[in-house]
């Protein structure tokens, strides 16, 4: 009896205008990850408002996963547009289930697998038109010997409330239809099984980075936030719009980008923890503003969630092309810190990071997130908030200054002064984007410019103890080896399977995955980078913005892997950059 093997990769693709390509997908994940499974998602939809080509892929497996998987198991194929484009993916052993009513393939002389369901006229035959994606995935169910109640469960999850509700007897009929019209067509027995855990497992949650990411924001002690909706980050507001009411938080949805990040500023002058989220043409708005929390010495976080293009370029694509934007936009320098989560998880745990060093340091952060990552719905483990260590801004106390006057810039060693809270007697300044004495007042003098331009940026130079004290990157791999492979963000997954396969061919690889990219942790890279003779640095960007800032700084040649396609890079792509890489050694 065929076995899909340890994981399972199935891809859904169909034409939006249609509807229920995504609801499909979600369902067969959520149900997998019920029954035990690890689940790891990835998807592309069009950016216009109705219509072109949605695709929805889900990857499970017994153990946890970090990339989305090459090659194809399972392709559900709703119209000929999605055969042709994904079919040369399946595997030799894979099924093509398809919806007969709108494509019409050969069944026979394939190595894999091919079955048909007429998909509309068994939604019809219930008055239920739209219904063809239930039936498709009561067709799964019984395809793979899925439990029938947690695939009730599933559906009455997602469509068991809201308007939806009433639509979900009809549901579960289409659900019910689909299983037996491949129990008549193929039999009783299933044709295929899923590698299902024989024994309980650890509790696991499914989640999106977007959904993470939020939640991070609301352990950090974060009840402050002002958006303005583009996507992808627009989930974040949506979570925070509806959580923070039941803990006392504010979310305000601003006019524009601008006003979203000047609010954030003005929330977090008053005291509070204050963000604001938003992806790569809302960040070129927010930049003055951000500049200008720079100048103020202001703490501000700033999410950008990245897709692909200059300006409004590709909303539902995935890109890490505002790296260069994030660390360097701004008018003269303005010293900010720029943090990259590295994964759903990691979405969670580096907030709480980035919020201590934007109140420690009295600097802006833009946290780096991107279009895959946010989306992507993947079990993790429940997250733990006894290793959220929440640190607080340096603040005027009046009764240590023992009479003395406030002096808001006053200069210090690291470059943090302390800042007064609004109403707190004698601690008045004024705060704004001229240059200034200690006061607050403006002032214009080139010496001063200089000492306040120094002691702005001396706050990087002091963070780099905390990122090397905590430890904020990910490192794998052989560090005996002598090729190493650099990178940052979401990358990580692909490069960490990669690696992993490439071990059984006996090709050694070392993995270095800063997750604050400014300021650097200085003392890790010197001391990965010794001995390297082969230095990769995989990025999904164009121009390689990482790998020249390192090549910049450490003054040695990078090869750069790059993927600025929009869509994410395979586990191969990066197997095939290594393998070169090893071949020129040889």
């Amino acid at each position: 009896m065929p076995h899909v093997g340890q994981d399972l990769v199935l891809r859904v693709g169909g034409d939006s205008a249609a509807g229920g390509i995504v609801a499909t997908g979600e369902i067969f994940a959520y149900m997998a990850a019920w029954a035990g499974l690890e689940v790891y998602t990835t998807r592309t939809i069009p950016a216009e408002i109705k219509g072109g080509h949605v695709m929805y892929q889900m990857r499970a497996a017994l153990e946890p996963l970090t990339a989305q998987g090459d090659e194809l198991d399972v392709l559900l194929a709703y119209d000929e547009e999605t055969f042709e484009r994904y079919y040369k993916m399946l595997k030799p052993e894979g099924l093509l289930v398809f919806n007969s009513n709108d494509l019409q393939v050969e069944t026979t002389g394939h190595r894999h697998r091919r079955i048909g369901v007429p998909m509309h006229d068994i939604a019809k035959s219930l008055n239920f038109a739209r219904g063809y994606n239930m039936v498709a995935v009561g067709a799964l169910v019984k395809l793979f010997d899925m439990d029938m109640d947690i695939a009730i469960q599933s559906v009455t999850k997602r469509l068991g409330h809201g308007r939806a509700a009433e639509s979900l007897a009809v549901n579960l009929d289409a659900l019910q239809k689909g299983f037996e019209y491949i129990e008549q067509a193929v039999g009783k027995e299933p044709p295929f099984h899923l590698p299902l855990p024989k024994e309980k497992r650890a509790e696991r949650i499914i989640v999106s980075g977007n959904q993470a990411l939020a939640m991070g924001v609301i352990a950090s002690g974060c009840r402050f936030m002002a958006g303005y909706p583009i996507t992808p980050a627009s989930e974040i507001m949506e979570f925070l719009a509806a959580e923070f009411p039941h803990i006392g938080g504010t979310m305000i949805q601003a006019e524009d980008e601008i006003a979203a990040c000047g609010m954030a500023v003005g929330g977090s002058f008053t005291g509070q923890r204050a963000m604001t989220a938003t992806s790569g043409p809302g960040l070129a708005l927010m930049i003055e503003m951000i500049s200008h929390a720079s100048m103020t010495e202001t703490p501000l976080l700033v999410v950008d969630v990245q897709r692909v293009g200059p300006s409004t370029g590709m909303p539902t694509k995935v890109s890490q092309g505002d790296l260069r934007l994030a660390c360097y936009g701004g008018n003269d320098d303005s010293p900010r810190f720029v943090v990259a989560a590295t994964s759903v998880e990691d979405c969670f745990y580096i907030v709480p990071h980035a919020f201590n060093l934007t109140e420690l340091y009295q600097a802006p952060v833009i946290v780096l997130s991107d279009q895959d990552m946010a989306v992507r719905v993947q079990t993790v483990a429940p997250f733990d908030v006894s290793k959220v260590k929440n640190e607080s801004r340096l603040v005027w106390d009046p009764k240590a200054a023992n009479g003395a006057g406030y002096e808001r810039y006053v200069d210090t060693p690291n470059g943090v002064s302390a800042m007064s809270i609004p109403g707190q007697a004698g601690g008045q300044y004024t705060a704004e984007g001229l240059e200034h004495f200690p006061s607050g007042a403006p002032a214009f003098s080139a010496e001063l410019h200089a000492k306040n331009m120094r002691k702005r940026a001396r706050k990087l130079e002091a963070a780099v103890e905390y990122v090397e004290k905590n430890e904020l990157w990910e490192e794998f791999g052989d560090p005996s080896s002598t090729i190493g492979i650099l990178g940052w963000g979401s990358v990580i997954g692909p490069v960490r399977e990669a690696v992993i396969d490439l071990a059984t061919e006996g090709i050694k690889v070392h993995a270095l995955f800063p997750k604050v990219i400014q300021p650097l942790p200085e003392h890790k890279l010197a001391e990965f980078l010794k001995g390297k003779q082969e230095r990769l640095v995989t990025e999904m960007n164009f121009s390689g913005q990482f790998a020249e800032m390192l090549q910049a700084k450490y003054l040695i040649p990078f090869t750069h892997v790059n993927s600025y396609s929009g869509v994410p890079f395979l586990t191969s792509e990066i197997m095939a950059a290594i393998r070169e890489a090893h071949a020129r050694l040889k």
